[in-house]
């Protein structure tokens, strides 16, 4: 269980392993840091000029990078998401995604639509 004294929940993150993976669907960015992209390239065995051509886009007038979506069946989805709605680099996933769901803008946000979001949010 990971508790964050700031926000008004905990989050568990075992349930991940059982989740239909709502958080990496739908419209919005994963902004990379360059340290995310260098173990990201290194964990998938790439340059990271092919890694940033292959699976990112420039997003915020090209200033930031974020991970790329891929439009399948109509739904927006993680380029890293598989079909079994997993991760297909968890163990290198980048630092806005571990954080999750301990993120700004959901601070403030009802918690009972946040448990509807991710199972895995705790009521404190």
């Amino acid at each position: 269980m990971i508790v964050n004294k700031d926000f008004p929940y905990s989050f568990d993150e075992t349930v991940c392993k059982q989740c239909k993976a709502s958080c990496c669907k739908g419209e919005g960015y994963v902004f990379l840091s360059k340290d995310d992209i260098n173990n990201i390239s290194s964990f998938l065995d790439l340059d990271v000029g092919q890694f940033v051509e292959l699976y990112t886009r420039k997003v915020m007038y090209g200033k930031k990078i974020s991970l790329a979506n891929l439009k399948i069946k109509g739904e927006l989805r993680c380029v890293f998401l598989d079909e079994f709605n997993r991760c297909e680099i968890y163990e290198m996933r980048p630092k806005q995604c571990r954080k999750f769901p301990f993120w700004k803008s959901l601070k403030d946000k009802n918690v009972e639509q946040l448990v509807k979001l991710c199972p895995g949010i705790i009521i404190s």
